[in-house]
């Protein structure tokens, strides 16, 4: 069974950062993507760069997947996730974002969607709706960044 943890965003855990995932709000409504191999929604997200700054990374992926081209980005949480003793961690941003333009990564990216919740045909489901119930906490002030 899966397992995801959260740390201080300043948290590095012995395996490395890998991942960032980003949990975008528009015009009040959270931000989702469809990936053109996957089929499924999903948070903005993607893999570290070799060498790439963990910040930057979140605001490629924002920038890439998103359209996203005025925005407030922080991060919020290092996580990790565990499954037959395989650990793997990730970052998780909040974003706001002022402007979107339609120009997204269309080798990647078919579609962006606004949400009030999580679609229910949501990709990696074991961990984005762990992930994404962490950001409606913190974006209801329940969770604060440390």
């Amino acid at each position: 069974m899966l397992k995801v943890d959260f740390y201080s965003p300043s948290f590095l855990p012995e395996c490395g950062l890998t991942y960032v995932i980003i949990g975008a709000r528009y015009r009040n409504m959270w931000v989702f993507i469809r990936h053109k191999h996957r089929k499924s929604y999903e948070l903005p997200a993607g893999h570290i760069n070799h060498e790439e700054d963990v910040d930057d990374a979140a605001r490629r992926e924002l920038e890439e997947e998103t359209g996203a081209r005025q925005y407030s980005i922080e991060c919020i949480s290092t996580y990790t996730t565990s499954d037959d003793g395989r650990l793997r961690a990730g970052r998780l941003y909040y974003a706001d974002i002022e402007s979107l333009e339609n120009d997204w990564d269309d080798s990647e990216i078919e579609d962006v969607i606004f949400s009030s919740s999580l679609p229910p045909n949501i990709g990696f489901p074991d961990v984005q709706s762990v992930l994404f119930e962490y950001l409606e906490r913190y974006h209801e002030g329940q969770i604060n960044s440390q």
